[in-house]
């Protein structure tokens, strides 16, 4: 099925699962704004609002793991108004390595999705397709 713009469905989506991994909000919401306002495919209007949603997960995981050395860091400002500390130990190792996994977990996740989304394919992802289910439209 072709869309408006004149490529397949399934290209439009490997291509937004892509923009997801290296180009970023901005290019990624114009890219599923289009298929939301101008393509009537619920498969492509659901995988590209995967899409969007998986990126966000992935944010929101970043801005946890980011969060825990800074609310220690919180911790230990106010024990020093004390003359105290908090001692953190391997941490920022922890937290580094963390970051670094579902860095990788990420970059081979979309690049998976985009293959699978090739032949108009997905892979389930439990909670994201659930809530992608609940909260778009299908042919309505």
């Amino acid at each position: 099925m072709k869309t408006k713009i004149g490529i397949s469905a399934g290209a439009y989506a490997a291509f937004t699962f892509l923009i997801a991994l290296f180009g970023g909000y901005v290019p990624l919401t114009l890219a599923v704004g289009f298929v939301l306002i101008f393509e009537g495919n619920d498969w492509l209007r659901a995988t590209v609002v995967k899409a969007m949603a998986l990126l966000l997960c992935f944010s929101i995981l970043n801005i946890f793991l980011n969060a825990i050395p800074d609310l220690f860091e919180i911790i230990n400002d106010a024990a020093g108004i004390f003359k105290g500390s908090v001692p953190t130990g391997p941490l920022g190792n922890i937290i580094a390595f963390l970051k670094d996994i579902i860095s990788v977990l990420k970059n081979v996740l979309f690049l998976l999705l985009a293959l699978f989304a090739l032949s108009m394919k997905t892979i389930k992802i439990g909670f994201i397709d659930k809530f992608v289910e609940k909260h778009l439209t299908m042919g309505q």
